[in-house]
């Protein structure tokens, strides 16, 4: 039994984890690259190039609303999902909403528990079953879209346009209802920067200044959450 024990270890540790690490290397790799062809794709064939002040905008948008997940989703995802699974988790995507409970209900139905040899092997089972699923369901949805995006009235396709702004909406009061003392001066602060952006007050900033206005929301209240939480925790106040 100890033999057996011991020869499960070696080929986990020197054979399915190198090839898992390796792999997964090349595969994320290989998905940085495919991510951004279609940009270059508008670039080469259209002539499609954003401004740069436009495009910092966008960046200064990204980094302020995820780069705390950077740090975060390893530290709470790994345990769960280990080696393999974090590198499929990365280039399919879904993490909290799929790939996390996948992995638990493969590792529960299999009764091996999380950070074993044995439950990392299942947790990424139980992932790459759902990123196939993920993918069939989306391959049917998107086909079965396009059909029904032809079949449906034009006052219903126009409508279409407005389910951006409606998804933002909706995420901007979730965190209303969710902070309300600090969505208080972050909203209205939004929209005066917004009506300075429209009067040309930020226009003497490089690049048009067209990121100001986010970036005093974002820090505004950052630094309005951080004094709020002090407040409530003054113990914590060096």
């Amino acid at each position: 039994m100890s033999n057996e024990k011991i020869s499960k270890d070696q080929m986990f540790e020197k054979s399915y984890m190198p090839f898992a690490i390796r792999w997964g290397k090349i595969s994320c790799i290989i998905s940085m690259l495919i991510v951004y062809l279609p940009a270059l794709a508008l670039m080469v064939f259209y002539d499609a190039r954003p401004d740069v002040g436009v495009l910092i905008t966008g960046i200064v948008g990204i980094v302020s609303a995820y780069s705390a997940w950077y740090f975060v989703d390893p530290i709470t995802l790994f345990p769960i999902l280990g080696t393999p699974g974090m590198y499929m988790t990365y280039v399919s995507g879904n993490s909290k909403e799929i790939r996390g409970p996948s992995a638990l209900q493969a590792m529960d139905a299999a009764e091996v528990e999380a950070g074993t040899p044995e439950g990392t092997v299942v947790s990424a089972i139980g992932i790459a079953i759902s990123v196939l699923i993920s993918l069939t369901v989306m391959t049917l949805v998107a086909i079965a879209g396009n059909f029904l995006l032809h079949a449906l009235p034009e006052p219903v396709v126009t409508s279409l346009k407005y389910l951006l702004p409606s998804l933002f909406g909706a995420l901007a009061m979730q965190r209303v209802v969710l902070n309300p003392k600090v969505a208080s001066v972050g909203v209205p602060l939004a929209f005066i920067t917004f009506f300075l952006k429209k009067k040309g007050f930020f226009s003497f900033l490089p690049l048009g200044g067209g990121y100001a206005p986010l970036m005093i929301c974002v820090f505004a209240c950052m630094f309005l959450s951080k004094a709020m939480f002090l407040r409530e925790h003054p113990e914590l106040k060096k």
